[in-house]
């Protein structure tokens, strides 16, 4: 069982500098929730829930490297530690710098982790202020704060100016726009790079998922329609 893998939005992100991979685990398992922050319009509309992430093999593998987690935790950051030196090599063999996304479909503070590899760019979304405010002082990891339907326009604000990006979903019936609440938006589909994105700025991804998941993203308002 592999810790570390690529998905279509990762490969997105691989070119002549960086190589990129994320940890994939299940949001909640047995009852224990691995994204403290969710609101009810999140876990409708998570990304375990869009495309090849909801195939059953897809889902089984998460749920198992979750119990491992859960189960065995030192076990589990024994390994991702081993996976990260490999990955490491292999970076510095091709000439690249080596980019981590620790939470892909979880909101964990992997502050230990981050600290042990100072020449890895670790970056995250998290929906925990908390999290963004206690791990400010490493310099390798850049955090995306994520907008729910709890957010207020002004904690968005008030976010942006100490210089940290918010991740907005919007609707996708229709085009992303160029601005939000009078702040540039960067259209975060392209590659999942968000420490090149600047300071200040708004990270615009489009809705996904099934047709009935869209809709309860618009409805509970964690889609901006």
């Amino acid at each position: 069982m592999k810790l570390l893998s690529t998905s279509s939005k990762i490969d997105k992100s691989q070119n002549d500098q960086w190589l990129n991979y994320v940890v994939y685990l299940e949001p909640s398992v047995d009852y224990k929730t691995l994204c403290k922050g969710a609101s009810e319009g999140c876990k409708a509309s998570c990304l375990t829930n869009s495309g090849m992430m909801r195939m059953p093999t897809q889902t089984s593998a998460r749920i198992e490297r979750t119990r491992f987690y859960l189960d065995d935790k030192q076990g589990f950051i024994d390994q991702l530690r081993k996976e990260i030196d490999s990955a490491l090599r292999k970076a510095i063999k091709a000439g690249k710098r080596l980019a981590i996304r620790l939470n892909g479909t979880s909101d964990i503070d992997w502050r230990d982790i981050y600290l042990a590899y100072p020449q890895v760019q670790f970056y995250e979304y998290t929906k925990r202020a908390n999290i963004a405010k206690a791990n400010s002082d490493i310099s390798n990891l850049h955090l995306t704060l994520s907008r729910n339907e709890r957010t207020s326009p002004s904690k968005i604000l008030a976010v942006t100016q100490t210089g940290t990006n918010v991740a907005v979903v919007f609707d996708d019936r229709k085009a992303m726009p160029s601005e939000y609440l009078g702040l540039k938006v960067i259209n975060g589909d392209k590659h999942d790079r968000r420490f090149e994105d600047g300071h200040g700025v708004i990270i615009g991804l489009k809705l996904k998922g099934t047709n009935a998941i869209k809709q309860t993203a618009r409805e509970t308002g964690f889609a901006v329609c």
